[in-house]
């Protein structure tokens, strides 16, 4: 009795240590009764990946890291062991990408499969060595997107600095009477504006009539105009021919010869006024004028009593005056009747 005891005692020990040692490889994500298989992935850095890390294939758990240990004598050099349920077949040029499995960076190893494999480009065997990729971090992440935020706050609280100097300057106790006599003046050229338009919204509205008979007459001139298109084209072309023969003439040569006649008026002139000819001494001698009027007047005086009395210097029939032959014929006719 007592040997069937232990013998019972013994097989419950046992179930229980079994049943411990599943459960505690089952919660290291190791399955005693599952076949895996084991690849090899070798890494420069691991980024916090450790032992018992998940095996993803599209989310899903398909294995964990089984070891990571350095294979260089110098460190640099890292290679971690994959084990993999033996149902997922992997095909060649797999790769194997450590990323963040979790917002508080917790590393987890990513399947990745190539795009439009097929069976007949064959599977990774038990023990060989995948491709590898390693994904920024998601600290690498922030500091890539966050440092050309930073470079331009940097240059903005620069430009900011700058610009509250320059603002401090300009509004010092100097400068800002200045600026409030430019915003004063600023103020009334705003009030005349505004006043201006008022009265031209007043002159507009109040003057609607006078607008519309200045466009009316606006509107009677231009028809005018095209109504007189042809004769206006006329004019244009009249301006143009005596344009063309005024370019033909030689304006430059009449002018010569014009200033030269001006030059020779002007010397005979001289010559008047100083009584150098006959035509001078007529004018600047006063008694070489005063004969001529005295002969002139005593030539008309000849003339006219050479008319009255003509007998008296000519005894010619010729020169009888009328009344004598007037005085004859009435002879004539006495003794004929």
């Amino acid at each position: 009795m007592e040997k069937d005891k232990a013998i019972k005692i013994g097989l419950i020990v046992i179930i229980i240590a079994g049943v411990l040692i599943w459960g505690i490889s089952f919660c290291k994500g190791k399955n005693l009764f599952t076949k895996e298989n084991i690849y090899y992935t070798t890494y420069t850095q691991v980024e916090g990946l450790q032992k018992n890390s998940a095996v993803l294939l599209r989310g899903h758990k398909i294995g964990h890291v089984k070891d990571i240990y350095f294979t260089s004598s110098q460190y640099d050099q890292l290679t971690v062991e994959l084990s993999v349920f033996s149902d997922i077949q992997l095909p060649k040029s797999t790769k194997a990408k450590i990323f963040s499995s979790d917002i508080l960076g917790s590393k987890a190893i990513d399947i990745i499969l190539p795009e439009n494999f097929s069976a007949e480009d064959g599977f990774v065997s038990n023990y060989d060595t995948l491709q590898t990729e390693i994904e920024a971090s998601i600290t690498d992440q922030v500091r890539i997107e966050v440092a050309p935020l930073k470079a331009q706050a940097e240059k903005l609280l620069e430009s900011a600095a700058i610009a509250i100097d320059q603002f401090k300057y300009v509004v010092n106790e100097s400068n800002g009477q200045e600026l409030r006599r430019c915003f004063i003046k600023l103020q009334n050229a705003i009030d005349a504006i505004h006043h201006s338009g008022v009265t031209l919204d007043t002159i507009l509205t109040n003057g609607d009539e006078n607008i519309q008979h200045i466009l009316a007459n606006v509107n009677g001139i231009t028809k005018n105009i095209n109504n007189h298109s042809n004769e206006i084209g006329t004019i244009i072309t009249n301006f143009s021919n005596m344009s063309d023969s005024l370019s033909k003439a030689n304006i430059a040569e009449t002018l010569k010869k014009t200033e030269a006649a001006v030059s020779q008026l002007q010397t005979i002139l001289t010559k008047v006024n100083n009584g150098e000819s006959s035509l001078g001494e007529l004018i600047n001698n006063k008694t070489l004028y005063n004969n001529l009027e005295d002969a002139s007047k005593q030539l008309d005086a000849l003339l006219i009593d050479v008319q009255n009395h003509p007998k008296r210097y000519v005894s010619f029939p010729i020169f009888s005056s009328n009344k004598d032959k007037e005085n004859k014929k009435d002879k004539k006719k006495n003794a004929e009747n």
